[in-house]
Formats: structure tokens, C-alpha cells, sequence
């Protein structure tokens, strides 16, 4: 009879986190999720202390500058003002967020203190009218974000929306949808996307060697992938944080429903492990799952018991990273077996990692409801404040 680990937390508590955790992009037992677009949110930082989460993408840089015809524009939530950089060339304000006081603080704490690390994830799922009119285009626009984002440039004075702190790289959630396509750009949905990723990988990154650059894409379970079927095998990526939710055919709960003898559909898993997912032949790929009910659309949650049964046939498989959650706060406020989802997806891999489970016999879910403080409501109230949510 296989054992199984407690759920009983450590003295330290729920939240207590070891001073500059070693972060190893190799494990198969990392949890990914993304911050930013949750529901009257907490700070970056407070999910940064979570012990059981290892990589926060920060969501969105959600516009291009080729649409907006100058900076990229950005959402962040309830984390940034209202006031946006204005546009060098004409004076006119730009979508791009310039007052978002404690992400940058936030970021250096969560590296520092917590051993975090931070991505940018560029796209979302709204709007959908983004796209790189070029490989000219493209490179100019990673230039832009390394400026930006990445490590102080000497002598440039462009925006720096998280002050002097630096991202440790680069998500790509291109959800593009352009009906019909632009003219001249049927290739909408993948143009671009080489030239801009191996911009980073190739020649950006390497100014600055000092630390390790990650890049990531978070593509839907169907294979061939609309956005990155092409750019995958020719591009690098670190991670595929692969969303296994929101299409019936190949997501996590296909996998349930088959096992019940209620479906055909399989989660597309093996397929993705078994094709060339990414010039990186090390690329890992993490089960995305919502963290919530109301994360996703209806029925694509699984409880713990689900998930562990899909995540532990999977295990074993060389590529396989981990669990992506979307998203920090639907997750933090769904509490099962005594903490929140992401946890228990931490709890799962390290005890598959040991080679036993965990116990997940009565284990229900109760969803905490965070009220905004009052000071969130007023900056709702002054329009301070992005109203705007991805539901992904």
C-alpha cells in the first residue's frame, strides 16, 4: 500500500519562505503561475513568500507597438495608477503604465529575499488584435523590453515601469485572434515570433552573464498550436507552460473523463512530449490548470484528487517541469486540504518526486472571498486603477 506525505506545514507556517531559495529550472516539481490580472490582487511579494511557488509571470504587456504606433501597451491590474509615458515623438499619452510603485520594489524582494523568479508575459487574451508586422519590427520590440525590463542600460532614458529592477525573462501567451486577418499579414498568428525570441535568446541575453534569462510560452493544448507550431521548432524556449484547459479535446479533464469511461478525448500531453516542442531539446513542459472553478470556463477544474491522478501519469516523462496555475489569486483564495491550490500542486510533486502521494480523501475547497481595503476602493473609485481582467 503506498504511502502517502502529510499535509501538516512545517513550523515555519504557511507563508515563511527560505532566504534565496535555489531555483533549479531542470526539477519536476516547479509551480508556475501568473500574477497580475486576479481580482482585487494582492502585492507580487505576498505570493512571492508562498514556499510553494517557484516561477511568477507577470501579466500583461497585452499591446504591440505596431498597433499602438509607439511604446507596447501594458495591464497589470489594480497594481498600476492611471498615468502612462507619453510618446517622445509627439507628446501623446501611450498605453504604456508608468506608476506602478510596487511592482519594481516587489520583483527585488522576491529575487532576493525569496529566490523568485520573475517573467514578463507578453500577450494574454485581451485584446486579441496584436501582431508583429515584421523581423524588423520584432527585433526592435525586444529591444524595447530588454531596455524596459531587462538590466539598466547605461545612457538610456526611455521608460522603466519597475524602476531599476530586472525580470529574470520572458513569457510568451500569444493568444492573437484577428478576424478577418490584417491585410498583408495572413501569417498574423506566428510572424515575427522567431526573429523576436531568438533576439533574446541570441543576442540580448548575452550582454549580460551574470545571471541566467529564462524564456517561456504558454500555448493551448491542441497540437499543431496555432501561434507556435512553427515558431517552437526554431526558437528557444526554457518552458512550455502549456494550457490544458478551455479546449475539450486535449485538456486535463479529458484525461478524468476517459479514465471514467465518460469520454474519448485524451489530454494531448504525450503528444506535445513526443514532438519537436522547442529547438531546446531540455524544454519542460508543465500541465497548466486553473486554480480555481471560476478560473476557467465551467467543468475544467480539477480537485486535487484529479489532478494528482493526471499529473502522476505524466511524471515520469523526461521533459515533464511541473504545474502551471492560472492564476495567484483565484488560486491563494482557493483553500483545499488547508491551503491554497498551488500548494497542494507543490505537495503532489515532491511526494510523486519520492515516489509516494498525498492524501487527498476529504479534501474540499473553500473559495475566501479578499475583500479590496480601502484604499483600493478608492483609487476604483477615482479611476485610478485598471478595471480590466484577462480571463485567459
Amino acid at each position: 500500500m503506498p504511502s502517502f506525505t502529510s499535509l501538516v506545514l512545517a513550523a515555519t507556517g504557511l507563508f515563511a519562505a527560505a532566504t534565496n531559495a535555489q531555483f533549479n529550472a531542470a526539477a519536476k516539481t516547479n509551480v508556475a503561475i501568473y500574477w497580475g490580472q486576479g481580482p482585487n490582487q494582492l502585492r507580487l511579494l505576498e505570493h512571492c513568500k508562498r514556499p510553494a511557488v517557484d516561477i511568477i509571470n507577470i501579466g500583461f504587456i497585452n499591446q504591440f507597438p505596431d498597433q499602438t504606433g509607439s511604446y507596447p501597451g501594458s495591464n497589470f491590474g489594480n497594481a498600476c495608477y492611471a498615468n502612462v509615458y507619453s510618446d517622445p515623438k509627439t507628446g501623446q499619452p501611450t498605453k504604456l503604465y508608468s506608476q506602478c510603485p510596487n511592482i519594481g520594489p516587489d520583483i527585488k524582494a522576491c529575487q532576493q529575499t525569496y529566490g523568485k523568479k520573475i517573467l514578463l508575459s507578453i500577450g494574454g487574451a485581451y485584446p486579441q488584435n496584436y501582431y508583429l508586422k515584421s523581423d524588423t519590427s520584432a527585433n526592435a520590440f525586444a529591444d524595447f523590453l530588454w531596455k524596459a525590463f531587462g538590466p539598466v542600460q547605461t545612457g538610456y532614458t526611455g521608460p522603466r515601469p519597475f524602476g531599476d529592477a530586472v525580470v529574470d525573462g520572458f513569457d510568451f501567451d500569444i493568444e492573437s485572434y484577428i478576424s478577418p486577418a490584417p491585410s498583408g499579414v495572413s501569417d498574423y498568428q506566428t510572424r515575427g515570433y522567431i526573429s523576436m525570441i531568438n533576439r533574446f535568446k541570441n543576442v540580448l541575453f548575452k550582454q549580460y552573464t551574470s545571471k541566467s534569462f529564462y524564456l517561456s510560452a504558454a500555448p493551448q493544448c491542441i497540437v499543431p498550436d496555432a501561434h507556435f507550431a512553427t515558431v517552437m521548432k526554431s526558437a528557444w524556449f526554457d518552458f512550455m507552460f502549456i494550457q490544458f484547459y478551455n479546449t475539450p479535446q486535449c485538456s486535463a479533464r479529458a484525461a478524468i473523463n476517459k479514465a471514467k469511461g465518460t469520454g474519448t478525448a485524451d489530454i494531448s500531453f504525450d503528444t506535445w512530449h513526443n514532438s519537436p516542442a522547442s529547438l531546446n531539446p531540455n524544454v519542460k513542459l508543465y500541465i497548466g490548470l486553473p486554480g480555481a472553478p471560476a478560473a476557467a470556463a465551467s467543468g475544467y477544474y480539477l480537485n486535487p484528487a484529479e489532478a494528482q491522478s493526471v499529473i502522476r501519469r505524466f511524471f515520469g516523462r523526461a521533459k515533464f517541469g511541473g504545474v502551471m496555475v492560472w492564476e495567484a489569486t483565484y488560486d491563494y483564495t482557493n483553500t483545499v486540504c488547508g491551503r491554497p491550490y498551488g500548494g497542494i500542486m507543490k505537495d503532489i510533486l515532491k511526494a510523486l518526486a519520492s515516489g509516494t502521494s498525498v492524501n487527498t480523501a476529504n479534501c474540499g475547497g473553500t473559495i475566501k472571498r479578499r475583500r479590496a481595503t480601502l484604499e483600493e476602493r478608492r483609487e476604483e473609485i477615482r479611476g485610478r486603477t485598471r478595471g480590466n481582467r484577462d480571463a485567459r
